[in-house]
C-alpha cells in the first residue's frame, strides 16, 4: 500500500501537469491532500475546472485552495460540495474572490457554513465581477446571511444563479431577497428550495415579481406557503412576463390557492413549467422545536438565576440555582443547530432511499450533544398506516450501534410524527462527530408524499 507522502507526492504532479477538467470526487480527500492541491494549483496555468466534492476537506484545506485562487488565471469552475467547510473556510475562499479575475461558477453546497462565512462571500461579490454562478445549498445560513448576500445583488452585476436551497431563511430573509429583486438586472435563476418561508416571504416575493424583468426561475418548493402567499404569487404572475418556471409543490396551499394560481394562469403566457403538487398538511411546521442562538441561550439562562427588578416583589419568581437553570435548558425544547434531509421519491428496498443524516463538527472543533431525532411523514389524506419508523444509529466508522423499530404519534390523519430523546434511547448520549442517523423507508411507500428526518443538537 501507498504511503501517505507517495499520495502526495502523485496529487502534486497530476494536478501540476493537469490540462482541462480535474475530477476527484469520493476520494478521501482531506486538509492534508487539499493543501498539496493547492500548492499544485499556484503553479498548473491549463486547468479550467476542479471537482473535490463529496469529500474531507475542512476550513484548513479550503484556506489553502483559497490561497491558490487568488493567484491561479485558469480555473473557471469550482467544486467543493459536500466536505467539511465551516464559516473559516468560507470567509478565506471570500477573500480569494476579491481578488480571483477568471472563477466563473462556485459550489459550496452541503457544508457547514452559517451566516457569518456567507456575509463575508456577501461582501467579497460586491467587488468581484467575474463569478456567474453561486451554490450555498444545504448549509446553515440564516436570514442575516440571506440579508448579507442578497444586498450584495443590489449592486453586483454578474451572478445570474443564486442557489440558497435548505439552509434557515424565513420570511425576514426572503423580505430582504424580494428587495434585491427589485433593483437586480442580471439574476435569472433563483433557488430557494426547504427554507423556512411563509406567506410573509411570499408576499414580498410576490410583490417584487411584479417589477423584476430578470428571474426566470423561481424555485420555492418545500417551505410553508399557504393560501395567502399563494394568492399574492397569482396576483404577481397576472402582470409578470418574463417567469419561464415557477415551483410551489410541497408548501401548503390550499384549494383557494389554488383557484387564485390557476386564474393567473389563464391570463399569463409566458409561464412554461408550475409545480404545484404534493401539498402538505400545515400542521407538519409547527410540530419541531425552535431553533436558538446562544445569545438566547444566555438570555433564558440569566432571566433564571438573576431577580427580577420589579415594583411588587411579592408577584415575582426568585432567582434559581445555576444547577436548576441549566437542567431546565437541558430539558427544554430547543436546538441551536440541525442536520436533516427529506425524501420524496421511495422504493422500500432502495439503499439510495435510506434517510440519512450525519452530525457534524461542533463550532470551532467543540463537542455536540443530540438532543433529539424526530422523523415526520405526511401521507396521503386518510392514509396513515401506524407502520413505525425503523431507525439505525452507525458510528464514524459505520458500524451499527444501535437499531430499533418506533412506533410514530399519531399527530393527524395525514400525519406521523416520532420524537426519539435520550431519556428512552441512551445510544443517543453516546453519538458525536461522524456518527449517522439513518431511517428506512415506510414499507407503504406508496401512500407516503414525504418522510423528513431531523437531528436536533447543542
Amino acid at each position: 500500500m501507498q504511503s501517505k507522502t507517495e499520495r502526495q507526492r502523485e496529487l502534486y504532479d497530476k494536478f501540476k501537469n493537469a490540462n482541462g477538467g480535474l475530477y476527484l470526487s469520493e476520494n478521501q480527500i482531506g486538509d492534508a491532500e487539499a493543501q498539496i492541491i493547492a500548492e499544485a494549483l499556484k503553479v498548473n496555468t491549463t486547468a479550467t475546472s476542479l471537482d473535490l466534492s463529496e469529500n474531507q476537506i475542512g476550513d484548513a484545506g479550503a484556506q489553502a485552495i483559497a490561497e491558490a485562487l487568488k493567484v491561479n488565471k485558469t480555473l473557471f469552475w469550482l467544486n467543493l460540495h459536500q466536505n467539511q467547510i465551516g464559516d473559516a473556510g468560507a470567509h478565506a475562499i471570500a477573500e480569494a474572490l476579491r481578488v480571483n479575475k477568471t472563477l466563473k461558477e462556485l459550489s459550496l453546497a452541503q457544508n457547514q457554513i452559517g451566516d457569518a462565512g456567507a456575509q463575508a462571500i456577501a461582501e467579497a461579490l460586491k467587488v468581484n465581477k467575474t463569478l456567474t454562478l453561486l451554490n450555498l445549498i444545504v448549509n446553515q445560513i440564516g436570514d442575516a446571511g440571506a440579508r448579507a448576500i442578497v444586498d450584495t445583488l443590489k449592486v453586483n452585476e454578474t451572478v445570474t444563479s443564486l442557489h440558497l436551497h435548505d439552509n434557515l431563511i424565513g420570511d425576514a430573509g426572503a423580505q430582504a431577497i424580494a428587495d434585491a429583486l427589485k433593483v437586480n438586472k442580471t439574476l435569472s435563476w433563483l433557488n430557494l428550495i426547504d427554507n423556512q418561508i411563509g406567506d410573509a416571504g411570499a408576499q414580498a416575493i410576490a410583490e417584487a415579481l411584479k417589477v423584476n424583468k430578470m428571474v426566470k426561475t423561481l424555485s420555492l418548493s418545500e417551505n410553508q406557503i399557504g393560501d395567502i402567499g399563494a394568492q399574492a404569487i397569482a396576483e404577481a404572475l397576472m402582470v409578470n412576463k418574463q417567469l419561464w418556471w415557477l415551483d410551489l409543490k410541497c408548501n401548503c396551499i390550499g384549494d383557494a390557492g389554488f383557484q387564485a394560481i390557476g386564474e393567473a394562469r389563464q391570463v399569463n403566457r409566458t409561464l412554461a413549467h408550475l409545480l404545484i403538487d404534493k401539498q402538505i398538511n400545515p400542521l407538519a411546521f409547527s410540530l419541531l422545536p425552535r431553533m436558538s442562538t446562544a445569545e438566547d441561550l444566555h438570555d433564558v439562562f440569566h432571566l433564571l438565576t438573576s431577580e427580577p427588578a420589579v415594583e411588587d416583589q411579592s408577584a415575582a419568581l426568585p432567582a434559581l440555582p445555576t444547577e436548576i437553570a441549566e437542567l431546565i435548558l437541558d430539558e427544554a425544547h430547543y436546538w441551536q443547530g440541525v442536520q436533516h434531509t427529506k425524501r420524496q421519491w421511495f422504493q422500500y428496498h432502495s439503499p439510495e432511499c435510506i434517510l440519512k443524516v450525519t452530525l457534524p463538527q461542533g463550532v470551532n472543533g467543540n463537542a455536540i450533544r443530540v438532543k433529539e431525532i424526530h422523523v415526520l411523514r405526511g401521507n396521503r389524506s386518510d392514509s396513515v398506516n401506524d407502520t413505525g419508523f425503523e431507525l439505525i444509529v452507525q458510528d464514524e466508522q459505520g458500524a451499527v450501534r444501535y437499531e430499533c423499530s418506533v412506533k410514530p404519534t399519531l399527530v393527524d390523519s395525514s400525519l406521523e410524527l416520532v420524537t426519539i430523546v435520550p431519556a428512552s434511547h441512551l445510544v443517543i448520549r453516546q453519538m458525536r462527530a461522524g456518527w449517522q442517523v439513518q431511517v428506512r423507508p415506510s414499507k407503504f411507500h406508496y401512500n407516503v408524499v414525504f418522510e423528513s428526518l431531523y437531528v436536533g443538537y447543542v
